[in-house]
């Protein structure tokens, strides 16, 4: 392509050399070998994708970005656009479901206006990175121009550069869009192959009519623009501001290390994109939840990704990362802290299996 994203140029996988060492350390505590489960997994990745025996995660941070979709004037959505706009004012002074579970598991969080249809009243804690009032509608032409796609994965790379220069290690992404699930549908689909109809869902709330007429108006669009599949040609055609945003964000958080809690179906769709122009950015995600919308289930199966939970949240924000965070935080915790046999001068019952040729490692 002429117009290529060109924040991160290569992204390293994560450095599996020190994946052993890290074993003897979970190998080396008061229990059975490998008795926590995935957990002693998840620990061993961050390891590798830190670079660091022993990772000193921190705080995390959740950049919420938040845009406007031309979409919506199909009639694709049950809510409002407006609700878009409210919400943000209400997430930058600590209210809905997010700002509550930030609170409650110490992640602070930026609300990030990369294209919301309104003017923000002055003083109100939003980073203005606004970078039109909306996408177009993509049922009568592209979302948006090369230009304005290279703007918002920028703004997205920026606000991650900030993150890491403010010491953070690990950053969630969440978004807050109406419309928002029609865009990552029909990203799903064009990169994926699998038909719309597998990748389409109920949004915030839609009656089966209303469903059918979601999937008839993404299907007839993607047969306007021809069926595109290379991914940011996929991005600027269907996505969002938000989501262009947190595929950047999620490119320049791999090639930084840094840990990437990934959220719901949208959050999983920026994912998509990310990984299809970089293979090795999964290498730093942490797919945190399984969402309730329809398409996610398919989307993570395409991804090879197991997510930590399975409840059956639909709400996004990065609510799921959030919650997922609380599992890695304790995963980390008891890698670092808990008491080894030594410690505790309880009989050390690994090696005594491993003497006897029992390891669950081989």
């Amino acid at each position: 392509m002429a117009h290529r994203y060109t924040v991160v140029m290569n992204v390293a996988p994560k450095d599996t050399s020190i994946a052993a060492e890290a074993w003897k350390l979970w190998d080396a505590k008061a229990k059975p070998q490998l008795s926590l489960g995935r957990l002693e997994q998840l620990v061993v990745d961050i390891v590798c994708m830190r670079r660091q025996l022993l990772p000193n995660l921190g705080r995390p941070v959740l950049l919420l970005f938040a845009a406007d979709h031309g979409i919506v004037a199909e009639g694709v959505s049950s809510s409002p656009q407006e609700i878009t706009w409210q919400q943000c004012e209400n997430f930058a002074q600590g209210g809905g479901a997010i700002g509550l579970l930030c609170m409650l598991n110490a992640v602070d969080m930026k609300v990030v206006d990369v294209g919301v249809a309104h003017e923000f009243p002055t003083g109100l804690p939003i980073v203005d990175r606004k970078i039109a009032f909306g996408t177009q509608n993509f049922a009568k032409t592209a979302a948006m121009t090369h230009s304005q796609m290279h703007a918002a994965m920028q703004s997205g790379a920026l606000m991650v550069k900030d993150a890491q220069a403010e010491g953070r290690s690990v950053v969630a992404f969440g978004e807050m869009g109406i419309g928002n699930t029609s865009s990552s549908s029909a990203i799903m689909s064009c990169i994926t192959g699998h038909d719309i109809a597998r990748c389409t869902g109920r949004g915030a709330g839609l009656a089966p009519s209303a469903l059918e007429h979601k999937k008839d108006v993404l299907s007839k669009a993607i047969v306007f623009h021809g069926h595109p599949t290379d991914p940011l040609e996929v991005l600027r055609t269907f996505g969002g501001f938000e989501i262009a945003a947190i595929a950047g964000g999620m490119l320049e958080a791999a090639r930084l290390h840094m840990v990437i809690l990934v959220d719901g179906f949208i959050a999983s769709t920026a994912a998509l994109v990310a990984i299809s122009v970089e293979a090795n950015a999964r290498d730093y995600m942490v797919f945190c939840h399984e969402s309730g919308e329809g398409g996610h289930p398919a989307l993570l199966g395409f991804l090879g990704a197991e997510p930590l939970l399975s409840l059956r949240m639909r709400l996004g924000e990065g609510t799921g990362a959030v919650v997922g965070w609380s599992i890695v935080n304790q995963a980390v915790q008891l890698y670092l802290h808990m008491t080894s046999f030594a410690s505790a001068q309880v009989t050390d019952s690994v090696t005594l299996l491993k003497k006897q040729g029992v390891d669950f490692h081989g």
